[in-house]
């Protein structure tokens, strides 16, 4: 699939990639070391999700989105990271591949009243379920972004990463918790997928798909 993200810089501890479109220029990075790396997409709920996802999963991970047209588009700010980091994710899982990798994740995680779970399973390919299953998840916006954004960097996300992503948002009353502690959930699961297991070394990804 051509996402058009170019790979600036990678290791098996770092990786930065830069994607561009006619509407916004996103850089992504992440590294497994603790690090200060800047999250700016221009909406403060979004960039607080992604601080989420970056302190459960146990990386550090930046990015950057500069839009290119004077019109601001969140559906777009929020695919377009959801891809770039997804990709991230993707170059620095190929990297560390070679010692044995898990692939699946998953995780419950709670926010107050709120409760989420997330499942994610590395083979290569993307799809994505979201069940907003809560009065919290089920509003129209949430801080200064629309629900239905959110899901669409998860959707991103996915994309970008070759993954598939289940998330299932249970309880949760406040919009706010409900979200966050599906984001809490998904960064919880992508450090499992990421964990070390020799079993699995050898480039296999998945049972039924493999990574290029």
């Amino acid at each position: 699939m051509k996402l058009g993200v170019i790979i600036e810089e990678k290791s098996p501890n770092y990786v930065r990639v830069s994607r561009a479109t006619t509407e916004t220029k996103v850089l992504a990075e992440i590294s497994l070391e603790r690090k200060e790396l800047r999250i700016s997409t221009g909406k403060h709920f979004l960039d607080h999700m992604i601080e989420e996802l970056a302190w459960f999963a146990c990386m550090s991970i930046g990015v950057v989105v500069e839009c290119l047209k004077s019109r601001i588009l969140t559906h777009t700010i929020a695919e377009d990271s959801g891809i770039t980091l997804g990709r991230a994710f993707r170059v620095l899982y190929e990297v560390r591949m070679d010692r044995g990798l898990n692939g699946v994740g998953s995780a419950f995680s709670v926010l107050d009243e709120a409760l989420s779970l997330a499942v994610i399973s590395i083979e290569g390919r993307s799809n994505t379920f979201v069940q907003t299953m809560c009065r919290g998840s089920n509003t129209e916006s949430v801080e200064d972004l629309k629900s239905r954004d959110l899901i669409a960097f998860i959707e991103g996300l996915s994309q970008g990463f070759g993954a598939t992503i289940h998330i299932h948002l249970i309880h949760g009353e406040d919009p706010h918790h409900a979200w966050e502690s599906a984001f809490r959930a998904l960064g919880e699961a992508i450090k499992k997928a990421f964990q070390i297991n020799e079993w699995r070394k050898g480039g296999i990804a998945g049972i039924k798909g493999t990574l290029e």
